[in-house]
């Protein structure tokens, strides 16, 4: 699996300095207009090229804000702070921010398909890869709540269909990331984290 995937938790001190570095980014990145750009990042253990994107930036946000009470009060601020960055940006761009995830919820619900295409009648790769698959919905959840009033109903189509595809081949479960993870993604909203191929 992919260090740095959400798989496995991050230290909050890790997000941070990926979220800056993305914040830092983001304008420049909404206005070129690629779905996906790599940011070299300075993290506490290393350097890191990480793949940014509008999902990956509202993940690391979303969770970092879940997560704001039990951090020190010097990363509550950064957090905030960086928080207050984001939105002044997303909103400034927001039509283009916007444009960018939905071509990003595509682009996501596409790999979903391919990896559902794939493991149909193989359990065993489907329980491997899984954890690390589902992140693609993980994020096009966050996407969809930034959306809001221009999510469309054909996006909302393809999503479901995609769950439907999701519940035909799996089972209830534990949740398939980091236990660290479960009390930031609720099973109620992300009901497709706590199920196993």
């Amino acid at each position: 699996m992919q260090e740095g995937s959400y798989v496995l938790a991050e230290a909050p001190e890790i997000d941070l300095a990926v979220l800056e570095a993305e914040v830092a980014e983001l304008e420049e990145y909404i206005v070129k207009g690629d779905i996906y750009r790599t940011v070299r990042v300075q993290t506490p253990s290393g350097v890191r090229m990480v793949q940014m994107s509008g999902g990956d930036l509202l993940t690391r946000l979303y969770r970092l804000e879940q997560e704001r009470a039990s951090l020190p009060p010097e990363q509550r601020i950064r957090v905030d702070d960086l928080g207050k960055q984001a939105r002044a940006t997303i909103y400034s761009l927001r039509t283009r921010f916007h444009d960018l995830l939905k071509r990003e919820i595509k682009a996501r619900l596409d790999s979903l398909n391919w990896f559902l295409d794939d493991v149909v009648g193989d359990p065993k790769r489907a329980r491997a890869e899984y954890p690390f698959e589902i992140r693609n919905r993980q994020r096009i959840e966050l996407m969809v709540e930034e959306l809001a009033e221009d999510f469309t109903p054909e996006l909302q189509k393809q999503i479901s269909r995609i769950d439907d595809r999701i519940r035909l081949i799996v089972q209830p479960g534990g949740f398939v990331w980091d236990k660290r993870l479960e009390p930031i993604f609720p099973r109620e909203r992300f009901w497709y984290l706590y199920v196993s191929p």
